[in-house]
């Protein structure tokens, strides 16, 4: 991961979602979170950086127009806007007896190699008909438009099927709605170039 010190805002903001900690029980959480800050070019880090004090809460993450960052169990991670590729809310009823009793909404983000992350969970009653995370994919897709217009919002059994089976393709497919020029043969996706 990159060295939070010497970015005393994003610092700042690790620190209040209860900062990073290394533990047995979190390295290979670590690791992913090592990972998602290696998909920043140091440009955009600091760009980030100026972001994040501006930064749109969501439910339980931090949203730019550049990022998503989020904390879990002390890995703090950050979501290029630029591997967006979905966002959809999942929605599992509880039960006893038959009886639901609780509902948990879940907001995802599906990234270009396939990764799903969980930016935040709601809960309801179990006969609640609240819907409390679409405001928040509402909040999400007017940041991210500006930026990237193609990513897809909302679940269906196509997209979810599509994802599954080749994200790659669903990542080719949004880049080009979202303006991206195509890459060379070979070239890594983060050094994708967007057009203005």
């Amino acid at each position: 991961m990159i060295d939070l010190s010497n970015y005393p805002n994003l610092n700042n903001l690790a620190n209040s979602l209860g900062g990073v900690r290394k533990a047995a029980l979190n390295k290979k959480l670590l690791e992913k979170s090592e990972n998602s800050w290696r998909r920043f070019s140091q440009e955009e880090i600091v760009r980030l950086e100026e972001e994040v004090k501006f930064a749109k809460p969501v439910i339980k993450s931090y949203v730019t127009p550049t990022a998503i960052l989020y904390m879990t169990n002390h890995a703090f991670f950050a979501i290029p806007v630029k591997d967006i590729i979905w966002v959809y809310v999942s929605t599992t009823t509880m039960k006893m007896n038959f009886i639901p009793y609780n509902k948990v909404h879940n907001l995802f983000v599906v990234t270009r190699d396939g990764q799903t992350h969980n930016i935040g969970s709601m809960n309801t009653g179990g006969f609640s008909k609240k819907r409390p995370c679409d405001p928040a994919v509402m909040e999400l897709q007017s940041i991210f438009a500006p930026v990237r217009p193609g990513i897809l919002y909302g679940y269906s059994d196509q997209i979810a099927g599509a994802v599954h089976t080749n994200p790659a393709a669903v990542a080719q497919e949004v880049d080009m709605r979202s303006g991206v020029q195509p890459m060379q043969q070979g070239q890594p996706i983060q050094q994708a170039t967007y057009m203005q």
